[in-house]
């Protein structure tokens, strides 16, 4: 029977960094096994029983880590580096159809080959890495008995879990099996209060009705007259000032409830990035009421915006920043387009919600 996962869905491609070939240099280079990495000589056939009981074993230890566990494959037990064999391939479809039978629960399997030159001989090898972890917050467990031969011993029993301490993959005591579901329980409250933060986002995005719009649309020379267009005003909406602080102070009581289970530094992220699209809304409102129009960089008086800046550089790098504040020289002016800013902000705190889900955050 299969787990029924109770978290969100999260795509393999969070995962490929792990399998990346700045990752692979990383661990190639160390003399040593540990909880989170494993070298092997060769996975041998996976086709065959027992290669796929052992790849198996070390795939479900690998799975109940935070976050996962990676397998570097040509290099020995004693680290000579032999790479591996011109008939061995790294196939990601094939590692999961050799295991998936003995895991239950949802796991990722990301996998990808990199050459190394033999300092010695200037030869260049490949090698393979494998990185194995589950999808949601729930411990895996052994589906089935995992036994090379009729006449050997089981490596695992249906039914158990399966952690790493230091190099070896074996089955989890009591004491582990309470700190594998109080974690989960954690998580689970976590991934629960962040999905509402993003909601929140989301929201209050979605209320800002034509702010987009209105500075998406308009360059320099277009301000005195454009801003007096119907069409525009309307785009706008009657939200007035007052109401839009009412909406804000709702949606930042929303997090207010759940932040005990965010982390700190996501909070500060949100609190950042709603302020951000929270100022420039209250630009666009005032604007409007106003009948003039200034760029979302500037403040009434016509000098940089330096706060609007400040909560811009909590999520924007300085030099991807700099490119929106400036805008781009036209013909009739300077076009200074703000979604690209707003989606680049948000970026920036998804980023962390995507740690926080798998459980790094």
């Amino acid at each position: 029977m299969t787990s029924t996962p109770s978290q969100p869905y999260q795509p393999a491609t969070d995962y490929q960094d792990r399998t990346s070939r700045q990752a692979f240099e990383q661990l190639v280079s160390v003399r040593g096994e540990g909880d989170e990495w494993d070298f092997k000589a060769t996975l041998g056939y996976i086709t065959k029983n027992h290669a796929r009981v052992n790849l198996a074993k070390d795939a479900l230890a690998f799975c109940n880590l935070p976050g996962g566990g990676t397998i570097i494959v040509g290099v020995t037990d004693d680290f000579d580096h032999i790479g591996l064999t011109d008939a061995e391939r790294i196939d990601t479809t094939a590692i999961r159809r050799a295991i998936e039978k003995f895991i239950d629960g949802d796991f990722i399997v990301a996998a990808a080959e990199h050459k190394l030159a033999d300092p010695a001989t200037g030869e260049e090898k490949r090698y393979g890495v494998i990185h194995f972890r589950r999808r949601f917050a729930q411990p895996v467990l052994a589906a089935l008995d995992g036994q090379i031969a009729n006449d050997k011993p089981v490596v695992f029993r249906s039914g158990d879990i399966l952690i790493r301490r230091g190099a070896a993959s074996i089955r989890a005591n009591s004491g582990d099996v309470r700190r594998l579901f109080a974690n989960s329980i954690v998580h689970e409250e976590r991934v629960r209060a962040v999905n509402e933060l993003w909601s929140c986002l989301v929201e209050q995005r979605r209320l800002m009705g034509g702010v987009e719009y209105l500075f998406d649309i308009l360059v320099d020379n277009e301000y005195p007259e454009a801003i007096t267009r119907p069409g525009l005003r309307e785009a706008l909406g009657h939200l007035t000032e007052v109401r839009h602080a009412d909406d804000v102070d709702r949606l930042q009581l929303r997090v207010s409830l759940v932040r005990p289970h965010i982390p700190e530094e996501l909070y500060q992220q949100y609190r950042a990035c709603a302020a951000f699209v929270g100022r420039l809304h209250m630009k666009a409102i005032w604007q409007r009421d106003a009948g003039v129009f200034l760029p979302w960089t500037e403040l009434q008086n016509g000098s940089p915006d330096l706060q609007l800046q400040h909560l811009a550089l909590a999520l924007i790098p300085q030099d991807e920043l700099n490119g929106y504040w400036t805008g781009q020289p036209t013909g009739d002016g300077t076009h200074r387009p703000v979604r690209p800013v707003i989606d680049a902000a948000e970026r920036g705190v998804l980023k962390s919600i995507n740690l926080v889900l798998r459980g790094l955050g």
